[in-house]
């Protein structure tokens, strides 16, 4: 377990468990591309993205909450990446979480759009802020990326 204390946080969050989950049957949903006419990289994402992640969501945790002895009633929080509203609404609908439940990744995407994987970082920081974090509260972390990948990670506030 790793154990990493929050910056002006009054306690901090440990990792207990963490896994990658990947679609191959999807792995061109979302891809980077190289533009040889202007020297960049570019990032694909298919219409069907939305429905790609929500279709996979279960599966990608549900090994992860099962290695934990949890389910997703078990979650006292959830961070989930601000993808956009069609990612958010499949993730929601498919693991049958509350608007509520997902008031921060939701308030990320409306202020500042989605910031690619790394946005679940900004759904955590707010709530921390907050501060209704207890101790033993347990946390799903969900990202997702190139090659229709699925990252997610159980945590537990010490």
């Amino acid at each position: 377990m790793t154990k990493t204390a929050l910056p002006g946080a009054k306690t901090s969050i440990k990792l207990k468990k963490f896994s990658s989950h990947i679609d191959a049957t999807a792995l061109d949903a979302m891809r980077y591309d190289w533009n040889s006419e202007q020297s960049v990289f570019s990032f694909y994402l298919d219409p069907m993205v939305p429905y790609v992640v929500g279709a996979n969501m279960e599966s990608a945790l549900g090994g992860l909450l099962h290695d934990a002895d949890m389910t997703s009633r078990d979650i006292d929080h959830w961070i989930i990446h601000s993808g956009g509203k069609k990612v958010i609404d499949a993730t929601r609908v498919n693991l049958s979480l509350s608007r509520y439940q997902l008031r921060h990744t939701v308030g990320v995407l409306r202020d500042f759009g989605n910031l690619s994987s790394g946005s679940f970082l900004f759904s955590l920081s707010r709530l921390i802020q907050e501060d209704s974090l207890r101790p033993m509260d347990s946390l799903a972390l969900v990202t997702m990326g190139p090659g229709a990948t699925i990252e997610t990670a159980l945590a537990e506030v010490d």
